[in-house]
């Protein structure tokens, strides 16, 4: 029977969730921030919530803004799943464990979903480094508190790189708990980001100064994935996932995941299955099947799919 650990398992869009995104992704004054998105990573919206773009935005444009919230309202209420549903689509594809957080980053609400199901979901713990000492408190309690099993730091939203050194506190923070950190790094695709933001340089300054740090390499590295390989291989503190990309494209020409090919196999031990589903619109079992028909043996997919992650955070399932 399939075994799979993800960590980076998307809770689905519930009501609220709907409803944000759907005004992230059509009102002007999120435009400049998320409209790269709209077209390329829009996570299946539309289908999600039942609307359109095109109906979304002629009801803003021809009936205003009032008129809008309310189609929007009304069908992220209609569409919007459980999370008994999820739980169960979970069980009927061997997801055994994933790392999760609540759509609004919000740590409490992250650890209330945990503790509905303590032995299937662990909770990221997000934090603003720009809080300083408030921060660093935030992942204790995070940690200590909440149960939660580890910290994200993503340049994407801080828009600070992973080596800045309001980031420092967190990642000693981080040792002293004995949690690992996931790091941000990818190119992005925001107009309010620089796009490099994300680069491997960063967390290889991060590496080499806390060799004792937990590093989770997120976000496959692209488009800079053999610099993202040569992080595992450099540093015995670095691990790797795709997590947001599509685990497919390894075997497509021009897709500047082919890296991977001769790669992936050496860091064999290092490398993890991060679906992050519900941002790239595609299903769970979409993702897990991509992985299973990698041109690998099955130990390696083995590896990847389930027993690292078992094996990084001690699971016995």
């Amino acid at each position: 029977m399939r075994k799979v650990i993800d960590l980076c398992l998307d809770m689905p869009d519930f009501e609220e969730d709907l409803i944000r995104t759907a005004h992230h992704f059509c009102l002007p004054e999120f435009r400049e921030a998320w409209g790269g998105y709209r077209e390329n990573f829009n996570g299946g919206i539309e289908k999600k919530i039942g609307l359109t773009f095109e109906e979304m935005d002629g009801t803003l444009a021809n009936e205003g803004r009032e008129a809008f919230m309310k189609l929007v309202r009304d069908a992220a209420h209609k569409n919007a799943p459980t999370l008994e549903s999820f739980i169960k689509e979970m069980d009927d594809l061997g997801v055994r464990w994933g790392m999760t957080c609540h759509n609004s980053h919000d740590n409490d609400k992250t650890a209330a979903i945990c503790r509905q199901y303590p032995d299937r979901l662990g909770g990221f713990c997000f934090v603003n480094p720009l809080d300083g000492m408030k921060a660093v408190r935030e992942v204790e309690r995070g940690i200590k508190e909440l149960g939660l099993k580890g910290v994200y730091i993503t340049a994407f939203r801080t828009h600070l790189p992973a080596n800045d050194k309001h980031n420092y506190p967190i990642y000693a923070k981080c040792v002293e708990l004995g949690v690992p950190v996931f790091i941000y790094c990818s190119m992005n695709l925001s107009g309010a980001v620089p796009y490099d933001i994300g680069h491997p340089r960063y967390i290889d300054e991060v590496a080499r100064d806390f060799p004792e740090l937990k590093i989770l390499a997120s976000v496959s590295g692209w488009p800079w994935t053999m610099e993202f390989i040569g992080l595992a291989l450099r540093h015995k503190n670095v691990y790797l996932n795709m997590e947001t990309h599509n685990p497919a494209l390894i075997t497509v020409q021009g897709s500047g995941y082919e890296p991977y090919l001769y790669w992936l196999p050496r860091v064999q031990d290092k490398f993890f299955f991060s679906s992050d589903w519900n941002s790239q619109g595609k299903s769970l079992e979409y993702l897990i099947k991509a992985v299973e028909e990698w041109p690998f043996s099955d130990e390696i997919k083995e590896k990847v799919l389930y027993r690292n992650a078992a094996e990084f955070f001690g699971i016995e399932l």
